[in-house]
């Protein structure tokens, strides 16, 4: 019941308590008395002493765990690098490592785990393939069949040009068009540069932009023969100029090949610069072929590797003709004579010096023989000079009279100013045709047999330049 608050008498009374619900009546009741109570603590001390062991030997389970959980955690930041791969250490966040070490290598990397330390991994060497930038786009059949690259060439039209966006090019020094793929190697240098400028996303993406970039100065520095040619120098090229542009972005990022696997002219006129190339190809064997025949024919001409200086010795003997040096010229005449006479000197050369060796030999005979002769008239002339120059004189007459060819001819005296016009017979003309014939087919003969010398006769000309043996032998001058 509650009070009056205007009757001070209310105000002094109490307070009545709360009157707590009624409880439940006990369902049961355990009681321990005297000798009962005694054997149920003995009932009970084993429970409470297993319990107590259990619980013990899982909190040494629960220890045992959780030092297990932290050695698992501390060495959960060693880590393995694949091979091809390499990487940094971050703590908290940042680049671990002493300065220029900061870069792990492939094996197993101890370090601090995650999320207090890490490992940052990635492939270090990666291939690229630039296809499609600078070649044209690929056409098909009309099964939709791929055409190869031979068929495009051979349906290429040379009033189409190519399409914008569609057909890629390079352009080169003297403004022709021309055709490339590219293959690019590059490894992952300095891991540090790499990480802090860029990202292994977008790594391709800039080496790819770069090597667009030096292909197309490198296709500026060259023809299209130079930039067709068996020799790849565009993909040094490329590879330098793109190198300068990733050192100078300081992506950490080195080219270590570049190769153009295909350069090839504009398809329209592939066809027509293939049959340049084969023509060039040609050329150079052809050259290769003279080449060696020159060396083939010098070697037969001198033996061995003497031909080289005895050009050197002619073409300086040339010279000093040309240039009116007559002293010099004699001078190396008569060295490059004692030089062909050398025992090392074989070929035509040491057949002709033997030639003109045998040839001087016969000559000193025939002249010794002249010379015995001529002192064996010497007394004769003395005694009786008029007889021996009539004998000498008959003696010639006789020797011209007896050639079958000659004939003689009478003509009356005092004939004034008369002219006879005589004709020879047809037998003797005849005789002396087949003669001249027969010497010169000797001739030739004697010439192939080797037994013919004439020295320098396919240096003697008329009416221009040549070179001649004077008359004792002594030298030779220009004319």
């Amino acid at each position: 019941m509650t009070g009056d608050p205007n009757n001070p008498e209310d105000l002094n009374q109490p307070e009545p308590m709360e009157v707590e619900a009624p409880r439940r009546a006990a369902s049961a009741r355990f009681d321990v008395a005297g000798r009962e109570d005694e054997g149920m603590r003995d009932a009970l001390d084993p429970a409470t002493q297993s319990l107590g062991e259990a619980l013990k030997l899982s909190y040494r389970l629960l220890q045992v765990g959780i030092v297990a959980l932290v050695i698992v955690f501390l060495f959960s930041g060693f880590q393995s690098v694949p091979e091809g791969f390499t990487g940094v250490k971050t703590l908290f966040g940042a680049i671990a490592g002493k300065e220029g070490e900061e870069q792990v290598q492939p094996g197993l990397q101890p370090f601090w785990p995650y999320p207090i330390g890490d490992l940052q991994v990635f492939e270090q060497r990666r291939v690229l393939r630039l296809d499609r930038p600078f070649w044209p786009a690929s056409m098909s059949q009309g099964d939709q069949r791929q055409k190869t690259l031979q068929e495009q060439i051979d349906s290429a039209d040379p009033n189409a040009g190519l399409k914008p966006g569609a057909d890629g090019s390079l352009l080169t020094k003297e403004g022709d068009l021309a055709h490339a793929q590219f293959e690019a190697e590059y490894v992952i240098a300095d891991a540090v540069k790499y990480l802090e400028s860029t990202s292994p996303e977008s790594a391709d993406r800039i080496v790819v932009a770069a090597l667009m970039q030096a292909a197309v100065e490198a296709a500026s520095t060259l023809t299209l023969p130079e930039f067709t040619d068996t020799r790849d120098i565009v993909g040094p090229a490329v590879r330098e100029r793109a190198q300068r542009t990733l050192d100078r972005l300081g992506v950490g990022i080195e080219l270590t090949s570049v190769r153009a696997t295909e350069r090839i002219a504009p398809l329209a006129v592939q066809s027509r610069f293939r049959d340049v190339q084969t023509a060039r190809e040609n050329a150079k064997g052809e050259v290769e072929r003279a080449r060696q025949n020159a060396v083939t024919i010098l070697t037969q001409i001198a033996g061995g590797e003497v031909y080289n200086e005895l050009l050197a010795m002619i073409r300086q003997y040339e010279q000093a003709l040309e240039s009116g040096r007559s002293d010099e010229a004699e001078t190396i005449l008569a060295r490059l004579g004692a030089r062909m006479e050398a025992t090392d000197v074989g070929g035509e050369v040491s057949q002709i010096v033997s030639r003109a060796r045998a040839s001087e030999s016969a000559l000193k005979a025939r002249l010794e023989r002249d010379s015995k002769r001529l002192e064996s008239l010497a007394a004769s002339y003395k005694e009786s000079r008029g007889q021996v120059v009539k004998q000498l004189w008959l003696d010639a007459v006789r020797e011209a009279l007896d050639n079958p060819q000659a004939e003689m001819f009478a003509a009356p005296t005092l004939l004034g100013m008369l002219n006879l016009r005589l004709t020879s017979s047809n037998e003797i003309m005849q005789s002396r045709r087949d003669s001249e014939f027969a010497r010169k087919k000797a001739e030739q003969a004697a010439r192939e047999a080797g037994s013919f010398y004439a020295p320098n006769s396919e240096q003697i000309f008329v009416g221009k330049a040549g070179r001649r043996l004077k008359q004792d032998a002594s030298g030779g001058v220009g004319r």
